[in-house]
């Protein structure tokens, strides 16, 4: 189901910044100016939201590509090399591996 957004003209966003602030806590607000989308305000938890998920995303590709190398080249990496290699992405798999 595709979600609806909710919207302010980049007018009012100007002259009640305030309410924009509190409708962005509740869900992202696209921004209109002369009738057409131009930018897309959320909150910052909502962000970080959207980062971590992006940077796990990103990690999960990454070992999807060297498993695939690896069954390829028939070679495999250590459980410790793979953890170096996340921990340099930023991802903590504790001991785990």
């Amino acid at each position: 189901m595709n979600e609806i957004y909710q919207t302010i003209a980049a007018g009012d966003l100007k002259a009640n910044t305030n309410a924009a602030f509190a409708m962005a806590e509740k869900g992202p607000v696209v921004v209109f100016s002369k009738a057409t989308p131009k930018a897309v305000l959320i909150s910052p938890d909502e962000w970080n939201r959207i980062a971590k998920r992006l940077k796990m995303l990103e990690t999960l590709v990454e070992a999807q590509r060297i498993e695939a190398r690896n069954e390829v080249n028939q070679s495999w990496i250590t459980g410790v090399e793979l953890k170096e290699r996340l921990a340099k992405r930023g991802v903590n798999v504790g001991s785990s591996l």
